[in-house]
């Protein structure tokens, strides 16, 4: 916390070397206590801040994945109606099917995944290694 110094007071410097008077209007007496739950006090309230701000940066993320998660098995109940009535031979047919089937599948089974920084640990990759 910053304070805004308005003014300055030349200290009076002398031999003595006494406090300034008790009575000053600008005198700030704290008990070591006092400074201690002061201490405690900023250090919840800078804890709880930093909380609510990577909670809210966790959610916001989990909130896109999962749209993300949505319009993809929107696009897989899609191609599977699509392979439905396509004139295709009725043994690559049911095998693309069952393609699909285990994509949608794998993607709602590890969603977990889905959630991790790592793409390579994914587990909808093809036989070469490159994502799906």
């Amino acid at each position: 916390m910053k304070r805004r110094i308005d003014t300055f007071r030349p200290f009076a410097f002398e031999t003595s070397f006494q406090p300034a008077p008790k009575n000053d209007p600008e005198w700030l007496k704290m008990s070591t206590a006092d400074l201690a739950a002061l201490l405690a006090e900023t250090r919840e309230a800078t804890a709880a801040l930093v909380r609510d701000e990577t909670l809210s940066a966790q959610t916001e993320h989990l909130q896109k994945i999962s749209g993300q998660l949505r319009e993809c098995l929107a696009l897989i109940v899609n191609l599977a109606a699509h392979l439905e009535s396509a004139a295709i031979d009725e043994h690559d047919r049911q095998n693309a099917l069952a393609n699909v089937r285990k994509l949608a599948q794998t993607l709602i089974a590890g969603q977990g995944e889905l959630f991790t920084e790592d793409l390579s640990r994914s587990p909808v990759v093809n036989d070469s290694g490159g994502r799906s």
